[in-house]
């Protein structure tokens, strides 16, 4: 019972072996075959000290399953950005206790999205230094295709991570995570509250809206940068989408003033 107590309370805080490792003040190796139970179990001081740091009683650690709780069963669609419950988010911090930008390229988004929730993958991915990001949970994504300009192939987009559908604001440019291993970069509509879905939407005209079932969504990253080298078209591109925004905000306030 304790591997697997273990094991489970490490990712309910989102922590990785080395992190666990160096509290107990063992090598990665040694505290990995704790959770494996291929060792002979911490000592007495250890399982204090984890327990102390987990906030649960070592006999509960030693001879409870702390995974399940009688009272609350598993919810429904946890797996999803329909999901009422808290998700873990496996993620990573600076030495100064920041968190860090996972990269997540191309060519590893099959794996990333097999490995959604693992502590130890999300660790291994690369790391970028994005200065002055807004507060919170940032990962940046390789994009491909070119139905959201300026971005285009091979350019990076930076997203905020969002805790909850609900979130979703219509008109907002999202990355998301689906279900089948792809990873879009587009423009959102929301009608979760009548059919559950999301309408993507491309800023490229040539590409027509199609839809997608929010239970297919396993994460949503609200676009906050992007890093690529754009080309005058894609400027001019820019210019006239900023207008456009504004145009927007000047009718609804037109809108607003009339009632």
């Amino acid at each position: 019972m304790l591997h697997s107590n273990l094991k489970y309370l490490r990712e309910k805080k989102n922590l990785s072996q080395e992190r666990i490792a160096e509290l107990l003040a063992v090598s990665r190796a040694t505290y990995s075959n704790y959770e494996k139970q291929q060792s002979s179990e911490p000592s007495a001081s250890k399982l204090l000290k984890l327990a102390t740091f987990y906030k649960v009683d070592v006999d509960a650690l030693l001879k409870q399953n702390l995974s399940i709780n009688l009272f609350n069963p598993k919810p429904e669609n946890v797996d999803n950005i329909l999901s009422k419950e808290t998700r873990i988010l496996p993620v990573t911090v600076s030495d100064n206790q920041k968190y860090n930008v996972e990269f997540v390229a191309t060519k590893a988004v099959a794996g990333y999205v097999e490995s959604i929730s693992d502590v130890e993958y999300v660790a291994d991915l690369p790391r970028i230094h994005i200065p002055n990001l807004p507060y919170g949970q940032h990962r940046a994504f390789e994009i491909q295709g070119d139905s959201m300009p300026p971005i285009r192939d091979g350019f990076i987009v930076i997203g905020k991570y969002l805790e909850r559908a609900s979130d979703l604001q219509n008109g907002k440019r999202y990355v998301l995570v689906l279900r089948n291993g792809e990873v879009l970069f587009k423009k959102v509509v929301s009608e979760l509250d009548k059919q559950k879905k999301l309408i993507l939407v491309s800023d490229n005209s040539e590409y027509q809206p199609y839809s997608v079932a929010a239970k297919d969504v396993l994460q949503a990253w609200e676009f906050v940068a992007y890093i690529g080298f754009p080309t005058k078209r894609d400027m001019d591109y820019l210019v006239l989408d900023k207008l456009h925004q504004i145009e927007q905000k000047i009718d609804l306030i037109a809108t607003n003033t009339k009632r």
